[in-house]
């Protein structure tokens, strides 16, 4: 039986584990393997931190909606920040030269390697993420 979750929340990194912890818990529900929950937990993490921090500027006025679906296939997870959005062509490749020893800059780079589809919206200020329970 697919699963559906729509909230918002209060820009407060605090609340980050307590959500993450939450979809965590449904995936486990569905016998999903540990890796695949790995790759879940840490994109939808990055993802949520990405909102808060770059999208809200962490802004305690603003908010960061979550949405979910989780199907017996797979789980898709929409994070959408209130903020200016981004220009994704514009970052900076983490994996190359100076970037290599940044201690941010890796969250997007995490997320499209973790996933198997992201797609950004709204300027970059809503992110569209999925994730297969099986091998493609």
């Amino acid at each position: 039986m697919p699963g559906k979750m729509k909230i918002e929340i209060e820009n407060n990194s605090h609340l980050l584990k307590e959500v993450s912890n939450g979809l965590i818990s449904m995936l486990k529900g569905k016998n999903v393997s540990e890796e695949v929950i790995f790759d879940v937990h840490v994109g939808f993490e990055e993802a949520l931190r990405n909102a808060m921090i770059h999208g809200n500027g962490s802004n305690p006025g603003k908010k960061v909606k979550i949405e979910t679906e989780i199907t017996d296939e797979w789980v898709v997870i929409i994070v959408e920040d209130e903020g200016n959005g981004f220009d994704l062509a514009s970052l900076p490749d983490p994996t190359v030269g100076e970037n290599l020893l940044k201690e941010s800059g890796r969250g997007v780079y995490l997320i499209k390697h973790l996933m198997d589809e992201v797609r950004y919206e709204k300027n970059g200020r809503r992110v569209v993420m999925k994730k297969h329970f099986s091998k493609l």
